[in-house]
């Protein structure tokens, strides 16, 4: 890829690509320089923006890129939940899930966000009487229809596709999608609004040493706890549960995550 970039230095995509190998083997500040170069001689200064503040500490946090995640998981799809699971020792899904399979509690109804394959449609069937999922990818949405386990798939845009509902949920789930989404607030507002009285907003996120929201150089997101309960004390929610737990692994090492049960604060409890 150097020899690339040095036989047609304004190519934007021999820098683009190098860029994305120096990221990955962690020569971070050589990696931002070519996704500078390619930013430079045309590349798409939205994708590449966001490439550089994953590699330079310190950057303000940008927004995920339009359709990144659409066309990261259309083309992942085939083969996504043999490799997830047996290869990366993904169980992000049966972290999150297995204190409420524990419980025996049973939800009227669940909203599985970012639903991917339908990993989590299995363990929810045993908790829930109806599952409805969406996932912005329409390949993803398509294996999880054919698993026969949800309600209603739809392909959509997280934040919009909550925005459009008016039919209060019991269960909200997001197995390992945050690190894809980044900044949270509306997030929350909208599940705060959905969440029926007794119901329980579950998710994982990346687990944080630092404060607040950083995008890392996996371009994943990572969520500190802290900015975590600041969400829920500002949208009217409460943490039930948090607990430390193992996602997947990434280059054969174990990537930890943060695990919260939230539900709607009670008004004693805010009063208190």
């Amino acid at each position: 890829m150097r020899s690339a970039t040095r036989a047609a230095p304004n190519d934007p995509q021999p820098w683009s690509e190098l860029g994305g190998l120096l990221r990955e083997i962690g020569q971070y500040e050589e990696a931002a320089s070519c996704f500078e170069a390619a930013i430079k001689h045309g590349a798409d200064p939205e994708l590449h923006n966001y490439y550089l503040a994953a590699v330079r500490p310190g950057s303000p946090v940008p927004p995920p890129p339009r359709h990144y995640a659409q066309a990261l998981f259309d083309g992942y799809a085939s083969d996504f939940q043999t490799h997830l699971v047996e290869a990366l020792n993904y169980t992000a899904h049966s972290t999150l899930l297995q204190p409420l399979l524990e419980e025996g509690r049973r939800y009227p109804s669940a909203l599985d966000l970012g639903c991917g394959t339908g990993l989590c449609a299995p363990l929810l069937q045993n908790i829930c009487d109806t599952i409805e999922g969406v996932d912005v990818s329409a390949a993803m949405v398509q294996q999880a229809t054919q698993s026969g386990l949800y309600r209603k798939v739809s392909q959509d845009d997280l934040l919009p596709w909550l925005r459009s509902r008016t039919t209060p949920a019991d269960l909200i789930v997001a197995a390992d999608v945050f690190i894809y989404v980044g900044e949270l607030n509306e997030v929350f507002a909208e599940a705060a609004r959905l969440l029926s009285p007794e119901g329980c907003f579950a998710f994982s996120v990346e687990a944080s040493e630092g404060e607040g929201l950083r995008l890392l150089p996996s371009l994943r997101y990572a969520h500190s706890e802290s900015y975590i309960r600041e969400l829920a004390e500002r949208h009217g929610l409460e943490v039930k549960r948090s607990y430390l737990g193992p996602i997947r692994e990434e280059q054969k090492q174990p990537i930890t995550g943060q695990y919260f049960h939230l539900g709607l604060r009670r008004l004693n409890s805010a009063r208190a």
